[in-house]
């Protein structure tokens, strides 16, 4: 991931920065189209970005593929008194095969990866005025989760057996990849290289449902991947054939419990700051929410 915060002067004088090292810079009127889709037109006398109220505005840029294109997604993000209530405003805007940029977001606020994904586009996570929420994208683009159904990803499948043996199998069958030695899921990116992320690893090794196949959870951790959770978890079943099947994946700390659901696998509490914990349980397709939970008993989340 690649940041940049030039002065517009700069950006139109000699390029912009661009991540994708088949492309050194970027001209002078895509860099423009760039701002104009971000949401941060050019003013007319081509001096600064303009923000929603008319104000100059310096929005950082990021550069992050969010959906494993190869392209590279563009993340905006501006603070100043035209922002209310919050003060901060996000925007992401997406690049064509024919170069060009169009908005595929913006709101109020803060923006996060979940660290999962849907339909092959991060889940982003929301915060405005108090309020969380989730996003996903629809193929167009991103709305509420609760909105985007159609097109949901296919459910996971066993690892193909073959020359992926031992750990690398069950990292395999979880989505992650080896980057300089180390298993990496996709979200860091770089961008926490060094300071607060922590590669996947895996944390235990059992038979968690009883079926006499070993399983396994792995854990990540990052602050820029997931917030102040700053952790997450794949849980991976061993299959008969000696293959592994990724079963969940969610961001939090996970505290099996005693209850359990189809197929004997345990309830997973998914735990985070605050005192108000959802419960998560197998139903024979998907781990789904079944509950909220707080040292074993029912809680609401405040509002």
């Amino acid at each position: 991931m690649r940041r940049i915060g030039y002065a517009v002067a700069s950006v139109l004088a000699m390029g912009l920065a661009f991540s994708a090292p088949a492309r050194a810079a970027m001209a002078r009127a895509e860099a423009m189209q760039l701002y104009a889709a971000g949401g941060f037109p050019i003013s007319a006398n081509g001096d600064h970005p303009t923000n929603r109220c008319g104000a100059a505005a310096s929005p950082r840029i990021t550069f992050v593929d969010m959906n494993a294109d190869g392209r590279k997604e563009a993340l905006f993000i501006d603070a100043g008194p035209c922002y209310k209530p919050d003060g901060r405003w996000y925007a992401i805007a997406t690049q064509a095969p024919d170069g060009r940029w169009r908005r595929i977001l913006e709101g109020q606020g803060t923006v996060a990866t979940t660290g999962t994904a849907f339909g092959g586009w991060f889940v982003l996570s929301t915060t405005s005025g108090g309020r969380t929420g989730q996003l996903r994208f629809d193929g167009t683009v991103y709305r509420p989760a609760e909105t985007v159904t159609a097109g949901a990803p296919p459910r996971p499948q066993a690892a193909p057996r073959g020359p992926v043996t031992g750990d690398a199998a069950i990292f395999a069958a979880a989505g992650f990849r080896q980057v300089h030695g180390r298993w990496e899921s996709g979200c860091n990116d770089g961008n926490d290289d060094g300071a607060t992320y922590e590669p996947g690893r895996i944390d235990q090794r059992r038979d968690l449902n009883g079926d006499g196949h070993p399983d396994a959870v792995i854990v990540e951790g990052g602050l820029f991947c997931y917030g102040n959770t700053g952790a997450a978890f794949w849980i991976v079943a061993g299959q008969a054939n000696g293959g592994w099947k990724l079963m969940a994946n969610e961001v939090g700390i996970p505290d099996f419990k005693a209850a359990r659901g189809v197929g004997g696998w345990p309830d997973i509490e998914v735990g985070g700051p605050g005192f108000c914990f959802p419960v998560i349980r197998w139903n024979g397709a998907v781990y789904a929410r079944n509950r909220l939970e707080y040292d074993g008993k029912p809680c609401k989340p405040p509002r």
